[in-house]
């Protein structure tokens, strides 16, 4: 008889894992409109007879870890839950016992914004406090252009705040970290390409890198400290670290389910393990082999076009012919209306190319290659 997994968050991110749990093998009951409360989170997996709870959004995780503990479920304790899914709550942890990440502001208004973005210095880096895929974040290069930042960044927050650090360019690394019965273990660094226009988002990743040197050990405690301060993490987590000339910072902490692209394709991609089904196999306290082989490297391209009504897609077949594509996913079709924020790939993509290769400079090139076949003609959508 197959295990049933209770399945929480919004419609999209609920159906990738109910799919990711069909896929393992699990029946999976879909509860989208839940109160975010733990004890309704508990009664409906009573009453549907789940044998664990699986959030797939960072906005249920506090309710649904404490309602998994409530029930004796394999889970995330409520401290790394509320580390999870509050930027406050996890800066306020580094700075008070590590030295990641002291500088930071939160503000609940253009005043306040203001005077943060002051007292730490320009470039800033403005984002709502809840939240993820970088949605409302914005860079401020000048003090002028804190109004935007603060009320694009504030519709986007259920608190009314912002939280603001310093813009650190540098090279950005990201640490996969898989936590069962009290271990954990890294299974993969991974790396991206930032988009032209913003850096605070993706056009590529590419994974898996090394890491040598003075380097990989910082990077290790530094790993280590974090996973330290969460505690009680269960599952899978990805840590974001920024290389800059101020050291090594903490960019975000992200639960898996909030990194389908990285989960789902690129992971499979280069070693057979799709870390989604992982992740929901987890909340029954299966286990899993944390020594992943990679058989090959691979990158992952954002495709984009520019705003208005797509009227022609060319160049498919020629991208699909390059030598190592693995998948070329094409969300745009003549007729498809495109918003005005296509310029942030990761979140706003019109499809993406997957490779493979011998190694990740390869497979970038590659990647970048057969995407430069794609090409999307758009007109405005008042044109006829």
């Amino acid at each position: 008889m197959k295990q049933r997994v209770l399945i929480l968050g919004a419609k999209d991110c609920a159906a990738r894992a109910a799919e990711a749990a069909g896929r393992a093998g699990i029946e999976a009951v879909v509860a989208t409109s839940l109160p975010n409360e733990p004890e309704a989170m508990a009664d409906a997996a009573r009453t549907n007879g789940a044998e664990g709870i699986y959030c797939a959004d960072e906005a249920h995780v506090e309710a649904a870890a404490a309602a998994s503990a409530k029930l004796g479920f394999p889970c995330l304790s409520e401290y790394a839950a509320r580390l999870l899914h509050s930027k406050e709550a996890l800066r306020s942890a580094l700075a008070r016992e590590t030295g990641l990440n002291p500088r930071y502001g939160i503000a609940g208004s253009l005043a306040e914004t203001e005077q943060i973005i002051r007292r730490l210095g320009l470039p800033a880096v403005v984002k709502p406090l809840e939240g993820a895929w970088g949605q409302g974040a914005l860079i401020v290069r000048d003090i002028a252009d804190a109004p935007l930042a603060f009320t694009r960044a504030v519709k986007h927050a259920s608190s009314g705040r912002v939280l603001l650090e310093p813009y650190l360019p540098g090279h950005e690394y990201r640490v996969i970290c898989h936590r069962s019965q009290g271990r954990w273990s890294t299974l993969m660094v991974y790396s991206n390409v930032p988009a032209e226009h913003d850096h605070l988002f993706d056009r590529a990743l590419v994974a898996p890198v090394r890491v040598a040197g003075p380097l990989r050990d910082k990077l290790r405690e530094s790993v280590r400290t974090v996973m330290g301060v969460m505690g009680g993490v269960h599952g899978l987590v990805v840590l974001e670290f920024m290389v800059s000339g101020e050291g090594l910072h903490l960019v975000e902490l992200s639960h898996i389910s909030q990194l389908p692209a990285l989960a789902t394709e690129l992971f499979p991609a280069i070693s057979g393990i799709d870390l989604l089904e992982v992740d929901v196999a987890s909340a029954l306290g299966k286990p899993f082999d944390t020594k992943p082989r990679f058989k090959v490297c691979a990158a992952l391209w954002w495709l984009t076009a520019r705003s208005g009504v797509v009227s022609a897609v060319h160049g498919e077949e020629k991208a699909r012919a390059v030598p190592g594509v693995v998948r070329l996913q094409v969300n745009a079709q003549p007729g498809t209306v495109l918003g005005h924020q296509v310029d942030v790939p990761s979140r706003d993509a019109v499809g993406h190319v997957l490779v493979t290769a011998r190694s990740p400079r390869r497979a970038l090139e590659k990647a970048q290659y057969a995407s430069e076949y794609l090409r999307f003609d758009t007109r405005a959508a008042l044109d006829k």
